[in-house]
């Protein structure tokens, strides 16, 4: 599809022709091809205005704004195509000399446009307001507007550099707004302020230009540096040290099984094997992954942007860590006969052009520049084959791998069946080719940003005088075009590798919960048949416990802490979201409602069993029957027979204790006090053991999740400049379907916690035990927030997405409830009368949780419509 959409694209844009707009002529080739001018002597009385705006506030990134305002007489030759429509010749002509000059083709890769440029006719002029803007995320000359910015590490430089066919051009204002702190230097001398900390000119000589050095703060300094060394290379070493943190707990988890349990089945033992081995396989892709970008920054590979054609040259090696990416996930995997033979295949044709690139005559920084004579086919065709063969290795070993764990973990209907390799090649070759050609979408839509506004049909030609005597060649719009197709080929494997790889937590998930699945049905009391054992006997052991802890910062949480655009400090968070989850469980397990005691009796989870849940079932119903007999007669609405309150009493008291199977005593089967029937069974949960009470709840929370993943993604991918973003990125449109799938996920596994841990959360309802875990993750969601805003950087979605977790939790939690009491269910005509009877609620009640309700909403509301955009993530081939 790609290499399709490459050679169509050849056919469609390849100028033969110029356009003749009755001008100089130049010599082409073997033709004569007529140059337009943009008639600089007809713009004399032209005014003009322009401002530069710095937003450092609440950003990562800088965000700079310009505004150019320019007024030409309608004698100008060409201020009619002005009028025309947009993608005419005319008006990219019009619009291009006055805001490139004499440029017949430029690109412009780091400006960005919200809207196209606003013509208003007048009588004899007409004005044209051009609004760009862009992001300082790398130390380089940066373009916006008639503006040039020169990003180093102490200090910023900004210069009016409008074309030179401007310089006759009135300039009324000029004026330029740093944000704060303000300006360290600027000539020539303003002529007066404007605003806080804004300076304005109002005579503008193009032989001194204004000129202004700013000083921002550190943060929005470092942020601007975040491909730079060290920078970035301690940004990539972050991301490499939490896969390790990561690696190592699954590790230590499998070493402490192994500790505590010296017999393990072949069940156990393969889950445990995996996994440890996935955690070596996941340092291993993070390295491939990581370390090679931390050799180019730390070697200065990136540094100079005009050195762009020379850097093609390693995007070459991507092929072959990609397919080695995949490689070491079909090892992982265990590859079979025929899954070896695909990969080995699928590894040579990735391989071979990435090794050997001269046996397809290949040369890089060649084959991203623009070529007159174009490259052969087979070239072309081995670029595309290398990059989809190398992708397509890297899902297929994906899938292998996930079939891996959920087999070994008894996950699957069939655990005996082998890997589906032709579907799962079929997916994996089908979902490749979609996402080349979203990138090849976005990639031609970034191109159609970048290259405004270049004539359409430019062909390449030779600039000659007179006599014959050859001056320069330059280059037309479809050379460059097709040079920029090419560059999109040969990127694609290094981009695809660096998106995919960072997916790869939902395998370190798959992983813990095969583990989880069958060490949930280890049996190591055998005093009693399973149904006889006290619940809290049952419980997750400390093992298990341990891999939850972990799975809530490597799952539900995931990265937080990336300050100044780098994720160093992002392994600190990795203790504090397990410090945050400890500390919640430790003290609400005291309160929870199993962990209760009568007197010096045992705690009621080492008394109850799941064998009694059907007497307690029937104990509760008899309880909120008691419950409803008295508050009638309360008001006064005895029914026939129910006149003795103290009859009544009597027998709630008898509920709180039960018989439990021949042999039991009454007296060993009481409840604690201040412990109803009610709050026993709402303890236990819908299922009998903690891996029943997670699986249903972590269904539950995925049901539930769906319209808040869908909020969320459009608040993080399509609102405001994020939307730009998602649209010239390669990965866009495949990142919000994974956006979705992936806090889908996160939330199921938050909901897969909280049945986990229901029987050590305290509470009696099941909103109550939601909280500890909503406040473990708002817990560090505060403190990085407050880190965010002591450095003055965005705050993204933080409360909306702390307010949708305790949102999910708590519905969830409702949920579990409702499901305890699911045999009741036939006899209500609603499941909310069937909650408000287990909750023994009223309208004050209702009235309360109402009112919380708006409270969330509108606090949650406020900080989302008031936050930052976010810098769009496209930035064309100029960069890795």
């Amino acid at each position: 599809m790609l290499l399709c959409g490459f050679l169509g694209g050849q056919m469609l844009l390849w100028p033969d022709v110029g356009r003749s707009e009755g001008l100089p002529v130049v010599a082409r080739a073997d033709n004569v091809l007529t140059v337009p001018d943009c008639a600089e002597r007809g713009l004399k009385g032209t005014t003009g205005r322009a401002r530069i705006a710095f937003d450092h506030e609440g950003r990562t990134y800088t965000k700079v704004t310009s505004d150019l305002t320019v007024t030409v007489p309608m004698s100008w030759t060409h201020a009619d195509k002005l009028l025309f429509g947009p993608s005419s010749e005319g008006y990219r002509l019009a619009m291009r000399c006055l805001v490139r000059g004499d440029w017949r083709f430029d690109t412009r890769w780091e400006e960005w446009r919200s809207h196209d440029p606003v013509v208003e006719p007048g009588a004899r002029s007409v004005t044209v307001e051009i609004r760009t803007h862009a992001w300082v995320d790398e130390r380089r000359k940066l373009l916006v507007g008639p503006w040039t910015i020169d990003v180093r590490p102490a200090w910023w430089g900004v210069r009016f550099t409008p074309p030179k066919i401007l310089g006759a051009v009135r300039w009324q204002s000029v004026v330029v707004d740093p944000g704060r702190p303000g300006v360290s230097m600027a000539t020539p001398r303003a002529t007066r302020g404007e605003g806080a900390h804004g300076l304005l000119w109002t005579s503008v000589a193009p032989e001194r230009p204004v000129t202004v050095r700013i000083e921002p703060s550190w943060p929005r300094r470092w942020s601007a540096q975040d491909d730079n060394a060290p920078f970035g290379v301690l940004n990539a070493a972050g991301y490499l040290l939490w896969d390790l943190l990561v690696a190592g707990a699954l590790w230590r988890a499998a070493v402490l099984h192994r500790s505590r349990h010296r017999l393990l089945d072949p069940v156990e033992q393969r889950v445990t094997a995996n996994l440890s081995n996935w955690g070596a396989a996941l340092f291993c892709l993070s390295l491939l992954a990581n370390a090679d970008e931390m050799l180019f920054v730390a070697a200065g590979a990136f540094e100079d942007p005009d050195e762009w054609a020379q850097q093609a040259r390693l995007a070459v090696h991507a092929w072959w860590l990609t397919a080695l990416a995949g490689v070491v996930l079909l090892l992982f995997a265990g590859a079979r006969r025929r899954l070896r033979v695909v990969g080995i295949v699928l590894a040579l044709v990735a391989a071979v052009p990435g090794v050997l690139p001269s046996a397809v005559g290949l040369h890089a920084p060649t084959f991203v520049r623009p070529e007159a004579h174009g490259h052969a086919w087979y070239t072309v065709a081995s670029v595309a084959a290398a990059a989809l063969a190398s992708f397509t290795l890297l899902a297929l070993g994906t899938w292998a791998a996930a079939w891996r764990l959920l087999r070994d973990g008894r996950l699957l209907r069939d655990t005996s069946a082998d890997f589906p390799l032709s579907r799962a090649l079929a997916v994996s070759v089908g979902g490749v080719l979609m996402i080349g050609a979203c990138q090849a979408v976005a990639k031609e839509r970034d191109w159609l940003r970048g290259s405004w506004p270049s004539a359409f049909v430019d062909p390449t030609y030779v600039l000659r005088w007179s006599d014959g005597t050859f001056i320069s060649r330059h280059t037309g719009y479809g050379a460059w075009h097709q040079a920029e197709l090419r560059s999109g080929l040969l990127w694609s494997a290094d981009q695809a590798q660096d998106w995919w790889t960072g997916k790869l937590w939902v395998l370190t998930a798959l992983a813990m919960l095969a583990f989880l699945h069958v060490a949930s049905r280890r049996r190591t009391d055998f005093s009693a048949p399973a149904g006889r054992l006290p619940v809290l006997r049952t419980e997750p052991g400390p093992v298990e416990r341990w891999l939850l802890m972990v799975s809530y910062p490597a799952v539900v949480v995931l990265f937080l802490g990336i300050y100044a655009a780098n994720s160093v400090p992002a392994l600190l968070w990795f203790f504090v979201d397990l410090a945050a989850l400890a500390v919640c469980l430790r003290v609400g397990s005291r309160r929870a409602v199993l962990y209760r005691r009568a007197g010096n009796k045992p705690r009621l989870g080492n008394v109850v069993t799941p064998a009694d849940r059907a007497v307690l079932l029937t104990a509760a119903r008899e309880h909120r029957e008691g419950l409803a007999k008295l508050r009638r007669l309360d008001h006064g609405q005895a029914d026939e027979g129910v006149v003795d309150r103290e009859g009544i009493e009597e027998e709630l008291r008898n509920l709180r204790q039960w018989q439990s199977g021949p042999g039991g005593a009454a007296s060993e089967r009481e409840l604690p006090p201040g412990v109803t029937v009610v709050d026993a069974v709402l303890a236990l949960g819908p299922r009998d053991t903690w891996w029943g009470n997670a699986t249903r709840a972590a269904r539950y929370a995925a049901l539930v999740s769906v319209p808040f993943a869908g909020f969320l993604t459009w608040a993080q991918t399509l609102r405001g400049d994020a939307l730009n973003g998602t649209l010239y990125d390669p990965f866009g449109f495949p990142e919000v379907v994974w956006s979705v799938a992936s806090w889908v996920f996160a939330f199921a596994w938050a909901g897969f916690l909280l049945g986990a841990l229901w029987r050590r959360l305290p509470g009696r309802r099941g909103p109550v035990k939601a909280l500890p875990l909503a406040v473990a993750y708002a817990v560090p969601v505060g403190l990085f927030a407050v880190g965010n805003h002591l450095l003055g950087e965005e705050q993204d979605i933080l409360a909306l997405a702390a307010a949708a977790v305790l949102l999910v939790l708590t519905l969830t939690a409702l949920a579990m409830d409702l499901d305890t009491f699911r045999a009741e269910r036939a006899f209500w005509p609603s499941r909310t009368q069937l909650l408000l009877s287990v909750y023994q609620m009223r309208f004050f009640s209702l009235q309360i949780a109402w009112i919380l309700a708006q409270l969330v909403a509108v606090v949650t509301l406020w900080q989302f419509f008031t936050s930052a955009d976010a810098p769009p993530s496209g930035g064309g081939s100029v960069t890795k």
